[in-house]
């Protein structure tokens, strides 16, 4: 009795195991981070060669102002898109959630109001407990700037700063904890820091201060995104009502 051959899949070689769809995560989040810091030093030796160093913000003109807000876009735009090509889906909006629904306008707009009102509040609670108004980070906008300078300010600070750091902070960096850690992780991780890299005032109490307030912008922001379902529309639109209004006050309040 002649034994059967054994099936033929037995000798066929095994399938290479597939690469994971989406492979970016905190890593990174930490080159990005590294970027944005590599950013800022660059461009304060370029304020240092240019003999600008006694020169405050409010002082600078347009030009070094743009290079000043820009600096730190490599790391919170350029590396998302570098890691989406190379380690994701090749969309922003499949991998981080760069899009936006009409819906999304309008639940942006309430988002941004919540947000406003929360600072308000803050503000409220550091005027009885300091007996001072409460500090801002819009001192780092110029003084009586010209009509261009007005206009260019608005559009990088209201328009496309939104856009950059919610792709990062909202897109790359909450998703990222997400996946790890869980949604709420992410949502207050990605908020906090967020918070801490808005660091302002001249003493720490001030500083902390920014940071509180920062931070719930950014836990209202996050909320906003996950209420989309993930889309980063009603995270940019509440985003550039907060940014606009503190760049209207600054220039003509």
């Amino acid at each position: 009795m002649i034994p059967a051959s054994p099936p033929s899949s037995w000798h066929a070689p095994m399938p290479p195991p597939q690469r994971p769809l989406i492979r970016w995560g905190l890593g990174d989040v930490l080159i990005g981070l590294g970027l944005w810091l590599t950013g800022g030093v660059a461009v304060a030796f370029v304020l240092i060669a240019s003999n600008q160093t006694e020169v405050t913000t409010t002082d600078l003109g347009l030009g070094a102002l743009a290079l000043s807000m820009i600096a730190g876009w490599p790391g919170f735009v350029g590396w998302p898109i570098i890691a989406s090509y190379w380690k994701g889906q090749r969309s922003l909006r499949k991998d981080f959630g760069l899009s936006i629904a009409p819906i999304d306008v309008a639940w942006g707009l309430l988002g941004g109001v919540v947000a406003l009102v929360i600072s308000a509040f803050g503000s409220i609670v550091w005027m009885l407990l300091s007996g001072d108004t409460a500090p801002t980070n819009s001192d780092i906008l110029p003084v009586r700037p010209s009509v261009l300078t007005a206009l260019g300010v608005f559009f990088l600070v209201a328009v496309c700063t939104p856009v950059v750091e919610e792709l990062f902070f909202r897109g790359l960096f909450l998703r990222s904890l997400g996946r790890k850690w869980g949604l709420t992780v992410g949502v207050v991780v990605s908020s906090l820091v967020f918070g801490l890299f808005h660091w302002s005032g001249s003493s720490a109490a001030q500083g902390l201060f920014m940071v509180g307030v920062t931070a719930s912008y950014g836990a209202v922001f996050a909320l906003l995104v996950v209420r989309a379902g993930g889309r980063l529309g009603p995270s940019i639109t509440a985003h550039m009502v907060v940014n606009s209004i503190g760049v209207a006050g600054a220039f003509w309040l």
